[in-house]
């Protein structure tokens, strides 16, 4: 009997031991992973707990969890604190996928993010002037654009019912413009602050809805054709070059379509080369080529070497706003052109 409750005691300690600090989670893991910073840079997944509404960054590992990109999922975690001495860099626990509840495609509005989406029409009024877009980052929840005559920025959760979004209250730059510019302005913004919308694509159009399924607003995608049109039939000159607005003397930019072809002055010398543009709007210039001049001014070599510097930079994006060509690493503005005239 003694030799039976000694077996006895010893298996309590022992599953004891297993299930200590150890616990069972339900997860939601979004369809996309996000740059996030831990002991370096690196891509976390974006997940949400229980009944949680919004989603945060989970820059751990889960162990037996094979993640695929656009599949949105429900999952049963096994969390259990790590024994001994830990490493100050490391966590403090260690994740093990249960089960697989649900594993959802994610098609839908997908088309939607990151792109630009020009105003057209508000509360049934057509909208022409082109001076209020928006695009929505999927990577950080932000709305960004502009609202009239500022720009806004405006953050955003994805509520539960699918394709439905709700919009904080926005905040921006406070330049004054003339008075119908900011009545427009003015509407937009109140139309957006703190409001949930269902959002519905037909090709290139994107109707924001409210829950009652009235449109509130609607957006049209530029094109590519309409993108490029605009740009090749303008000269760019160089107004700011990081986030410095002067007048930057010669420097501009010029493209041709007909074997994309750009051409340009960096500030003293001309250049020349050939463009090319992938779908999320990075572009890259090859086969750049220049003058030789000597340049005697050290402002305006300063002013070249940084523009040409950009210029053969990898990573470089592009957007266009209704007067402006601008140029983004890392989501940072580095150089503005306007329309020359």
């Amino acid at each position: 009997m003694k030799k039976f409750k000694s077996v006895c005691v010893i298996m309590v300690l022992l599953l004891s031991t297993l299930s200590y600090g150890q616990e069972t989670l339900k997860m939601f893991v979004k369809e996309n992973k996000v740059p996030c910073t831990g002991v370096g840079p690196m891509e976390c997944l974006m997940v949400k707990y229980g009944k949680d509404k919004d989603w945060q960054l989970f820059y751990d590992h889960i162990e037996g969890f094979n993640f695929e990109k656009g599949n949105r999922y429900e999952i049963m975690v096994v969390k259990t604190k790590k024994q001994g001495i830990i490493p100050a860099d490391a966590s403090s626990h260690k994740y093990t996928l249960k089960s697989i509840i649900s594993k959802t495609p994610v098609t839908s509005v997908k088309g939607i993010y990151n792109t630009k989406m020009v105003l057209t029409n508000l509360n049934g009024k057509k909208i022409n002037t082109g001076n209020v877009y928006i695009t929505i980052n999927s990577d950080t929840q932000t709305i960004t654009g502009k609202s009239g005559c500022n720009n806004f920025n405006a953050k955003y959760t994805e509520l539960p019912s699918k394709d439905q979004i709700q919009i904080n209250s926005p905040f921006g730059t406070l330049m004054a413009c003339d008075k119908e510019t900011m009545k427009l302005e003015q509407d937009f913004l109140d139309v957006i602050k703190d409001k949930k919308f269902k959002i519905v694509q037909k090709k290139n159009i994107v109707q924001f809805k409210n829950l009652k399924n009235k449109t509130i607003m609607e957006f049209s995608i530029p094109t590519k054709n309409d993108v490029w049109s605009f740009i090749e039939k303008n000269n760019w000159k160089l107004i700011m070059l990081e986030n410095v607005g002067q007048d930057y003397g010669p420097a501009f930019i010029k493209f041709d379509r007909n074997g994309n072809k750009v051409n340009g002055n960096s500030g003293c010398n001309n250049f020349f080369g050939t463009y090319s543009v992938s779908n999320n709007n990075h572009i890259q210039f090859g086969n750049l080529g220049s003058t030789e001049r000597a340049c005697l001014d050290k402002e305006v070599t300063k002013t070249e070497q940084k523009m040409l510097s950009y210029l053969t930079n990898k990573d470089l994006r592009f957007d266009v706003a209704e007067q402006t060509l601008n140029f983004y690493l890392d989501n940072k503005l580095v150089m503005m052109f306007g329309i020359s005239k």
